[in-house]
């Protein structure tokens, strides 16, 4: 009777494990350059779906079961039918408010990359640009320099982050932070920009800005 109860007991812990090992898997997750069937095939099928002459945009809403909560999923293509972007964010039901706001970086709701027709700077020209900002003699001139940068060029948030380096004060890097803004090629990855701000009243700033793009 006890060998009995030992191998059940044995048996249950080895579902119980094979069942742990199977919920901390890795599960496969949405990337850039994916095509439409590799997105629904982790997704499903999309709650809402949208166009405009730069490509087809995704909606999921999915609810949770243990909190007020729905996590909505946005998913941009390219006209070549792939990723180009990708935005997940906790929507409180009651309050209609996104959920983890202003706490830390990685909590930023993140906009959705607006245009995928641009002209990205590669290393090298960035540097070129980095180096004549980084070298003029006031804010002023590094202002002006910026502004006419963005009227051809797209930035990725690791060069805006290098951009900000290059000024002292908060209200100086606010200032270039609107200029590039709407020319921000992977917002997604805005914690990047968070990470040059000290206090979380500026990271905070800096957030609205980045929203309003």
């Amino acid at each position: 009777m006890k060998s009995q109860i030992s191998k059940t007991a044995f048996l249950i812990c080895v579902m119980l494990l094979a069942f742990g090992l199977g919920m901390t898997a890795k599960k496969p997750r949405v990337e850039r350059g994916m095509t439409k069937q590799q997105v629904a095939a982790i997704l499903g099928q999309p709650a809402n779906t949208s166009f405009d002459e730069n490509g087809e945009t995704w909606e999921y809403l999915k609810s949770s079961l243990i909190s007020n909560s729905t996590n909505r999923i946005v998913v941009c293509f390219g006209r070549d039918d792939r990723v180009r972007a990708f935005q997940s964010s906790t929507i409180d039901n009651s309050t209609n408010t996104l959920l983890g706001y202003g706490r830390r970086p990685g909590d930023y709701p993140m906009p959705v990359a607006q245009n995928p027709d641009y002209y990205g700077l590669d290393n090298e020209r960035f540097g070129t640009l980095y180096n004549k900002v980084r070298d003029a003699s006031f804010d002023s001139n590094r202002f002006d320099l910026v502004e006419v940068a963005c009227l051809g060029c797209w930035f990725s948030c690791s060069q805006v982050a290098s951009l900000l380096r290059l000024f002292t004060f908060s209200d100086a890097k606010f200032k270039v932070l609107g200029m590039v803004a709407p020319r921000i090629v992977d917002p997604q990855n805005a914690a990047d920009i968070y990470r040059e701000f000290d206090f979380s009243s500026d990271r905070d700033k800096a957030a609205e800005i980045l929203r309003g793009r």
